[in-house]
């Protein structure tokens, strides 16, 4: 099945230490998966999930906690949980509750700030590929390729003159 593993292994390289370098990196990988996955206690954030239940420990400073008892009361905003996904919700009473949608939004979202970096770097390993391996001009490129705003190409070319005369 894996004939380049196979060749590999049947090379002068030691096995040995090719199992020691796989488990060492496997054992650094589920470090960082610990770290961003928590599998202590989520008790504490049950708040996030079920805003309306009374749930004494959560953790929240006490301006927070204030704001939770106040939505929890609310029976409009109980109706619009149940047909809304959390995050849906918890940015719907953005301007109501700031300090508590921002509170849930970051622990609903933990990898908010890698999203860009990824796109980014996918856009660059398409953009750059063997047939086009030049790096001029590669921000502008990248720019509008993680751009969320559609250009508007049919404005772009009426202003530019096909074939300009001499």
């Amino acid at each position: 099945m894996f004939s380049e593993l196979h060749d590999f292994l049947e090379s002068d390289m030691n096995a040995n230490s090719l199992k020691e370098s796989i488990t060492c990196h496997l054992r650094s990988l589920l470090d960082k998966f610990n770290q961003y996955f928590l599998t202590e206690n989520v008790e504490p954030f049950d708040w996030v999930r079920q805003p309306f239940t009374n749930c004494s420990s959560n953790n929240l400073p006490s301006e927070l906690e204030d704001a939770l008892i106040e939505l929890s009361s609310d029976r409009t905003l109980q109706a619009s949980f149940a047909s809304k996904t959390l995050d849906e919700f918890w940015l719907s009473v953005v301007q109501e509750y700031p300090g508590l949608s921002k509170a849930a939004m970051d622990i609903l979202t933990p990898f908010g700030s890698t999203y860009l970096c990824e796109k980014t770097f996918s856009s660059l390993a398409y953009i750059k590929n063997k047939y086009r391996c030049r790096l001029n001009s590669m921000e502008e490129n990248l720019r509008v390729a993680v751009s969320s705003i559609d250009p508007r190409i049919d404005l772009l070319c009426s202003r530019k003159q096909a074939h300009p005369s001499h």
